[in-house]
């Protein structure tokens, strides 16, 4: 009788047991809500910003992007079941897009930071003419007879993106002497201008102080905007904005490049939108100073890499002297200019907008 008042109390606690884990697991836990009043703020912000954003004072494409990453944004955040981290998240890349949005307004650039200006309407007397910014000459040279022969020939000036442009060929180039060399061996450079290139060539030269043993811009093989600058004793940085023919042949392009020594950032444009940024983690060079003080005086040449006698005194490698291996920009420039400052993507953007015409 005890054994079976026993099993009958056992099975009761054991009944009891097991209808209390039913009760508990059927038991509904309400979700813990995200927290979501930054973001709703931020979106608040961004929108607001949005609303008063015209072309006049944005790129579109700035525009676009912005929104498209508002709209993003505000379908995540309506999920009622997102998460804090989500959320967090969201917070930080409405952060960033604003910040990428406003640096991309359209910005004056301050006309003491013109080094030097360009546009081929200069009056040309003597074979040379003025620059704008600082009053340097520029000289109009033919390429050296060592390498064309009787086939070389000056610039000559044809139709440009606005008025006229400098036509390259044969090895003409421009020479300009008269420069300070601490202007152009600053932290700070930034180039600009609107390039024809007839064809695909490596050697196709837009700039170049001292060819790479203080700093260079051309194109590279598949039309690529290149820049070198030698930023110390040691140090080289090389590099391009990785994408082909970004200046087809034929056809006007603008190209900027930008050196901020003090950022440590090499940034490419093409037509007013950045293409490429290095850093000092991609291209180590970059933790220099500036532009190394090359041991020669060289002119500043527009169109070519350097001058024949340079190249034959100091080129101890074997190197092709005909007309195809020497290194000169084939085709028209128009609208070059030289600063002293890094411009910013607003600045660029402004600069494109003014000169596409």
């Amino acid at each position: 009788m005890k054994t079976n008042l026993f099993k009958t109390a056992f099975i009761a606690c054991v009944s009891l047991a097991l209808f209390a884990g039913v009760f508990s697991s059927c038991k509904t836990t309400d979700p813990v809500l995200a927290n979501t009043a930054t973001l709703t703020t931020v979106i608040d912000s961004c929108q607001t910003l949005l609303d008063g954003a015209t072309t006049t004072d944005y790129p579109q494409d700035a525009i676009t992007a912005f929104q498209t990453t508002l709209t993003t944004a505000k379908t995540a955040a309506a999920n009622t079941a997102i998460s804090q981290t989500a959320v967090d998240n969201l917070v930080v890349q409405l952060r960033a897009a604003k910040d990428t949005f406003l640096a991309a307004a359209y910005g004056a650039i301050p006309k003491s930071a013109l080094l030097m200006g360009m546009t081929f309407d200069e009056t040309v007397a003597s074979n040379q003419f003025t620059t704008e910014g600082k009053p340097l000459t520029a000289v109009l040279t033919k390429g050296p007879s060592e390498i064309f022969g009787t086939a070389t020939n000056l610039p000559t000036f044809v139709t440009g993106k606005i008025g006229k442009a400098i036509y390259f060929n044969n090895g003409s180039h421009l020479e300009i002497s008269n420069y300070t060399a601490s202007d152009l061996l600053g932290k700070q450079l930034s180039i600009s201008v609107w390039v024809k290139p007839d064809s695909t060539r490596a050697g196709n030269y837009i700039m170049s102080y001292n060819y790479w043993n203080s700093w260079k811009f051309q194109l590279q093989e598949q039309n690529k905007p290149f820049f070198t600058v030698h930023t110390n004793a040691d140090g080289w940085v090389d590099a391009d904005n990785q994408m082909d023919f970004s200046a087809p042949n034929k056809a006007w392009t603008q190209l900027v490049v930008t050196l901020n020594m003090d950022t440590k950032k090499l940034t490419f444009y093409v037509n007013g939108t950045s293409t490429m940024v290095w850093d000092a983690t991609s291209k180590p060079g970059l933790t220099g100073t500036g532009a190394w003080v090359y041991k020669n005086t060289l002119p500043l040449m527009v169109g070519a890499c350097t001058t024949y006698a340079e190249a034959n005194a100091e080129w101890t490698w074997a190197w092709a002297k005909t007309p195809a291996n020497w290194d000169g920009f084939v085709g028209a420039m128009d609208e070059l200019k030289v600063y002293n400052v890094a411009l910013t993507d607003g600045q660029v953007a402004k600069l494109y907008k003014d000169e596409n015409k």
